[in-house]
């Protein structure tokens, strides 16, 4: 959960600011040992200064995640083999230089902005979408933060992101480089090309029992079976648990009625109005009518055309006033109505042809409104059943024993990092399967391992998965028969494409001794397809991305080869003709990545220029104290 709140303060910019931090003063290092400083100071830059218990918690985070990445504990001398030590103080020197920085020039963020900032922040999003008050506050007690502790770092961040940006505002692309970009973006080729695949090579034949073993031996390692790890899953989505969510009758009858237009073709009725300035110009209409003049007299003589009248062939819903709705349709055909107050003044309402609904009617779609009504109460349970599992884990429930309590299944896998099993069988379908299992080949038996968050959005309804690694296999060596059916897949595979290869240095061949491309495709069977206007990049109906790079790095007029469909097939081609448009414009999606490189450049020389003024120092024994007692085990 700690990487979830480093995370909350990362984006785009800050991505690109600590890459620039870690790069200058990697360049530059640390100056001077200091002397005289209290024993509780690591280090100074500028005015800023860095406590040796700050420095040790983040070594200590640091040493950590590293340790649990990789499965073991780092000893001292390891830890400053790896350069951890530099690293960690170079970010820390790097953040308080910006930090010292934006204190001069003033910068300032208000406690609003910075409340806005964390609510807008996804990491703290609950499984409603929104910011979750109480989840942002069970991620910093999770992780020893006070709420004062990290709106200070998160108002560093944004100082140092708002200084950051504004080094980059202004840059201009120079128009040599623009012009250059450009013709490299635009230009075209046109190509003549063959698919080589394995259906043009003739039935080659089964290996005998010495060839495939002479392959295996040769090829041992390729055959060793992987890791497999047996894996419980539990999800937690509203798919799960909506099959127990209570809908009564009543809720399937009001949701019903409350869209009918949902089960069928609601009602349409040719519906007219005539808009009056005032009650009694509507009431003496209405008069007139009711003494047997017609609602179209009425609108001729106050030369009205029909466009002033129709409303069209309409649902009640196309009707905006309410007032209106129910008058028309509550007429019968070529009905007209009284005077109706409606909210533009008094009308008068007249019904013309009617088209009854066309409404299934309950007893067909009781069940899919159910599930639907359940589906919407499950999505609303997500949070507690959510707060249920976590409380469970807290108390040291195992998976198998929270799964029982809530009604989940539990779901057990034996599997590869690719979710294969070990017969070579896919695993069954998991929610974030390609989280899961990143996941728990990151971790270790009996470690206890955050939820994986899924995605809540269009076609994705969210929720969380929880798992647990019960136990591992490590990987082993196959026999011979043990490996056979794959020893033999790959056999195959190699001599296919060794024949592939063969056929097209054929081909490549007779095109330099004189024969044209066309002709040497078509001696050898395969079909000669031309592409027109090719560019860098781009996608061409009917043309494997495969080709573009290759395409582009051949001359006009010569013949190259690339590989298709994963490395199954091969492509030849011939350029025909290499062309750049006169009129070609900008691409400004290139010309924006091109001025994001040149305003990353600026910002370097501006940090390195930034470190050199401020000047850095730092308590060397403080340093070799922390680095060289502390290690995790």
């Amino acid at each position: 959960m700690l990487q979830t709140l480093r995370k909350s303060a990362s984006g785009i910019v800050a991505k690109i600011l600590m890459a620039l931090l870690i790069v200058s003063f990697g360049i530059w290092g640390i100056a001077d040992v200091f002397r005289g400083f209290g024993s509780q100071t690591l280090a100074t830059i500028g005015d800023s200064e860095i406590t040796v218990p700050e420095f040790r918690e983040l070594y200590q985070q640091r040493l950590q995640q590293i340790s649990q990445q990789l499965k073991r504990g780092l000893t001292p001398d390891q830890a400053r083999a790896l350069g951890i030590p530099d690293q960690v103080l170079n970010e820390r020197l790097a953040e308080a230089a910006l930090d010292d920085e934006a204190r001069r020039l003033g910068l300032a963020l208000s406690d609003a902005e910075i409340a806005q900032r964390v609510q807008d922040n996804p990491a703290f999003h609950g499984p409603s979408g929104q910011f979750d008050p109480a989840y942002f506050a069970r991620l910093l007690r999770a992780n020893n933060f006070t709420e004062a502790r990290f709106v200070q770092a998160e108002r560093g961040l944004a100082l140092r992101q708002q200084l950051i940006q504004s080094l980059g505002g202004g840059v201009e692309i120079p128009q040599v480089l623009k012009d250059a970009a450009t013709r490299f973006e635009s230009e075209e080729r046109s190509v003549n090309y063959a698919m080589l695949t394995t259906a043009a090579l003739p039935a080659a034949a089964d290996p005998t029992d010495e060839e495939l073993r002479s392959f295996f031996e040769a090829r041992k390692v390729a055959f060793k079976a992987p890791e497999y790890r047996k894996i419980e899953v539990l999800a937690l989505t509203p798919q799960s648990i909506a099959a127990a969510q209570t809908v009564t009758d009543a809720e399937v009858q009001a949701a019903y009625d409350a869209n009918l237009s949902s089960y069928g073709t609601p009602e349409r009725r040719v519906v007219q109005q005539i808009v009056f300035p005032n009650d009694e110009e509507a009431k003496a209409a209405a008069a007139r009518i009711a003494a047997g003049t017609s609602f179209a007299d009425i609108a001729a003589d106050r030369k009205l055309a029909d466009k002033d009248i129709d409303l069209g062939n309409i649902t009640r819903s196309d009707i905006i006033d309410p007032s209106i709705a129910d008058a028309a349709f509550s007429l019968a055909p070529d009905g007209t109505s009284g005077v109706v107050e409606g909210r533009f003044g008094p009308v008068i309402v007249h019904v013309g042809a009617v088209t009854p609904a066309n409404v299934r009617p309950l007893s067909e779609v009781a069940a899919q409104i159910r599930a639907k009504l359940q589906l919407d109460a499950a999505n609303r349970m997500v949070g507690q059943k959510y707060d249920e599992i976590e409380d469970e884990r807290a108390s040291g429930a195992q998976l198998s024993e929270i799964a029982t309590k809530v009604g989940l299944p539990l779901v057990t896998v034996d599997t590869d990092i690719q979710g294969r099993t070990p017969d070579n069988a896919t695993i069954p379908t998991i929610p974030g399967r390609s989280d899961v299992l990143r996941g728990a080949f990151a971790s270790d038996v009996d470690v206890d391992n955050d939820p994986v968050q899924l995605p809540q959005n269009a076609g994705q309804p969210g929720g969380y998965v929880w798992y647990e690694v019960e136990a591992i296999t490590p990987p082993a060596d196959r026999t011979f028969e043990q490996a056979k059916p794959l020893v033999l897949e790959r056999w195959k595979q190699d001599k296919a494409s060794e024949a592939l290869d063969k056929m097209a240095e054929d081909i490549k061949a007779k095109v330099a001794a004189g024969t044209s491309f066309g002709i040497a495709v078509t001696d050898a069977g395969l079909e000669l397809r031309a592409a027109n206007g090719l560019k860098r990049g781009r996608a061409a109906d009917g043309v494997p991305q495969e080709i573009l790079n290759a395409v582009f790095d051949t001359p006009n007029g010569g013949v190259g080869s690339a590989l298709a469909e994963g490395g199954d097939s091969r492509i030849l081609f011939n350029v025909l003709s290499v062309n750049v448009p006169s009129n070609a414009t900008p691409n400004e999606r290139l010309m924006s990545d091109i001025r994001q490189g040149l305003e990353n450049d600026l910002m370097t020389e501006y940090l390195v220029a930034l470190q050199s003024e401020l000047g850095a120092k730092i308590n060397r024994t403080a340093l070799d104290q922390i680095v060289g007692a502390d290690a995790v085990n």
